[in-house]
C-alpha cells in the first residue's frame, strides 16, 4: 500500500465527511482507480482508530532475574 499527498482538489471520500482530501491510499500497483482519498482529519482519526486496534507488544526483559537477585 501506498500513501501520496494529494496536489489536486479532491473530496474526501469518507461518509459524512464535506472536507477536501489530502492524503490519497492506493494499491503497490499504483492503480489509481481503486484509491481512497481522505481530508487530513479522517486520517488523524482513522490513526487513532486503529492504534487502539494494533497495539505494539512491549520488548521482552533483557535483564535476567537470576541476576537482579545476585546484586541485592
Amino acid at each position: 500500500m501506498q500513501v501520496q499527498k494529494l496536489n489536486v482538489k479532491t473530496k474526501c471520500e469518507m461518509p459524512m465527511c464535506k472536507n477536501n482530501a489530502a492524503y490519497q491510499f492506493c494499491a503497490d500497483n499504483g492503480d489509481k482507480r481503486n484509491s481512497l482519498n481522505l481530508c487530513e482529519d479522517c486520517v488523524k482519526e482513522l490513526y487513532g482508530q486503529i492504534g487502539k486496534l494494533l497495539t505494539p507488544k512491549s520488548p521482552k526483559n533483557m535483564l535476567n532475574k537470576k541476576s537482579l537477585k545476585e546484586r541485592v
